[in-house]
């Protein structure tokens, strides 16, 4: 069987565009609704949107099921060995880490703002010099430091992911040549058997561990289940496998029900739809839809220093109404859609051109030349 992906190689995932797009705004509401005063304000008005979007808009899940789907869909198919596992390291940084470490500088320009104005919780304090290095290097939660800015701990998890997955390959690779197995072989699938390992260690053991949020095996099966639909499209057999782990998934809800899980199943499962049926390349149309999947992950870093930027305007001119909360959040969610627009143009689409020139020297399969939206973590 032949999926979309390979009959078509060229064709963009518009599909994936859509569940960026939604999965950005989603979280972008769930930390207006989270951080002080304007949520707060508006309550008279939004009480009941304001109190969904706080307990249950969590869909971070989505993009961790979207990068796995994405990196076996690039990498899969490459040659690694050391070098180029050095290189993957240096690219992914650039990638993700240059506009992460400038949406940083943001909020903590925007939180200067905002002292005295806004709550100690939404702003925090004077950042110091050990927490910022601990943010350069995607290690502020492990070693105990307060976030800079909402929902970044995100993208150190999206970075251990990555450096877990090209190190499975590099694995891969390497037993492929000692022993002189042929390529493809299924004794040395690392990526499989190390994906269905962690992820069973996460889903039955690991989850319940005090602090295992702060280390990538805990949001493994997200990503493995993206892994697992790229697969299912190459053939039956592998097809069956991804059958499989959905039937794994129910079964641990079943037994102790996560919301993130059931999420990630559902989004699992309307990707391997689309991309298996070809309706992954061909909806939606709309540019609009597209656009704003593009711009996704600087969505995701501004929209929290764009919020403390309005939330501070607000408290100053002492526009605290029901009425005027409500604005000040339409108006912080129509800054940061134009801000994110700015930043994309300006801080990540140079960031990743920066990043693709540490690759130019990689061998590929013809099966790795896809070209497909980077994914936002």
């Amino acid at each position: 069987m032949q999926s979309s992906s390979s009959a078509a190689p060229a064709s963009r995932l518009l599909f994936l565009d859509a569940l960026r797009a939604f999965a950005s705004v989603v979280i972008l509401w769930h930390h207006f609704a989270l951080y002080p005063p304007l949520s707060v304000q508006a309550t008279p008005l939004l009480g009941g949107l304001v109190h969904w979007f706080h307990e249950y808009a969590r869909s971070t899940q989505v993009f961790f099921v979207v990068g796995g789907y994405v990196m076996a869909r690039t990498m899969s198919g490459r040659s690694w060995d050391s070098l180029a596992v050095w290189k993957f390291v240096a690219r992914r940084y650039c990638r993700l880490g240059i506009p992460y470490l400038a949406a940083i500088v943001l909020a903590m320009a925007a939180c200067a703002f905002g002292q005295g104005w806004l709550p100690d919780a939404v702003v925090g304090g004077a950042p110091t010099f050990p927490q910022v290095l601990a943010h350069v290097f995607f290690l502020q939660e492990p070693l105990g430091f307060d976030h800079l800015s909402a929902g970044i701990w995100f993208v150190c998890i999206n970075f251990q992911l990555g450096i877990i997955h090209v190190a499975a390959l590099w694995l891969r690779d390497l037993l492929t040549r000692r022993m002189k197995l042929p390529v493809g072989s299924p004794w040395v699938d690392v990526p499989l058997i190390a994906g269905w390992l962690i992820s069973l260690f996460s889903l039955f053991l690991f989850h319940d561990q005090p602090g295992a949020d702060s280390w990538a095996p805990y949001f493994y099966p997200y990503f493995f289940l993206g892994v697992l639909i790229h697969r299912a499209m190459m053939n039956r057999r592998s097809e069956v496998m991804f059958w499989v782990y959905l039937a794994v998934m129910v079964t641990v809800m079943c037994h102790d029900w996560r919301w993130r899980l059931a999420s990630a199943l559902m989004v699992g499962l309307m990707l391997f739809l689309a991309d298996k049926t070809g309706f992954a390349t061909r909806w939606p149309r709309a540019r609009w839809v597209s656009r704003l999947g593009r711009v996704s992950y600087s969505l995701f870093l501004v929209h929290f220093p764009v919020l403390v930027i309005v939330s501070s305007v607000w408290a100053r001119l002492g526009w605290t109404s029901p009425a005027a909360a409500v604005t000040g959040l339409f108006v912080a969610f129509a800054a940061s859609v134009g801000t994110a627009f700015v930043f994309h143009r300006w801080v990540e689409e140079p960031a990743a051109a920066l990043s693709r020139r540490w690759g130019s020297s990689w061998q590929e399969t013809p099966a790795t030349t896809v070209r497909l939206p980077a994914d936002v973590g």
